[in-house]
């Protein structure tokens, strides 16, 4: 039950700090692309940067509270070379669900974040992009992953 309640108040102050923002990743790019305006941009670098101090906060407090370390831990994959972190399975199946991800979100205007916050304010055309965006995880996961895995 502390779960659910956890990640309703997290959803919840996401989902007031997304309205609030106008924050948007691809928005910030394309506009940065088109028109040479930062501000879009500006949340995209500050979520970032909050994600690395979080995760180094998170490596720190396990390292000097050592019976906090299974909750704390920030576990990497380490590849010897990078053509091989890019070639592996994970890396192709990244490549490709990116691109995808990148190119429909362009299409339509906004990011997943953005179009979750627009559907909530009721905007039919961010309903109609979610409802897409959900049936396409099942698709490539089901399928692409799957043919991925076969391969590799």
């Amino acid at each position: 039950m502390l779960l659910v309640i956890g990640s309703l108040f997290i959803g919840l102050v996401a989902g007031f700090l997304g309205q609030r923002s106008r924050m948007c990743f691809i928005g910030g790019f394309r506009d940065l692309l088109l028109i040479r305006d930062k501000e879009l941009l500006k949340g995209a670098i500050s979520f970032f940067a909050s994600a690395w101090l979080t995760i180094w906060i998170l490596y720190l407090i396990g390292r000097i509270f050592p019976f906090l370390q299974q909750y704390t831990d920030v576990r990497l994959t380490e590849y010897p070379r990078i053509i091989e972190a890019v070639f592996s399975k994970f890396g192709l199946i990244s490549f490709i669900g990116g691109f995808g991800l990148g190119l429909f979100s362009t299409l339509a205007g906004g990011c997943p974040l953005r179009q979750h916050v627009m559907a909530g304010q009721g905007r039919v055309g961010s309903l109609l992009y979610l409802g897409g965006f959900y049936i396409g995880i099942l698709i490539y996961y089901f399928f692409t992953v799957k043919i991925i895995s076969i391969f590799f």
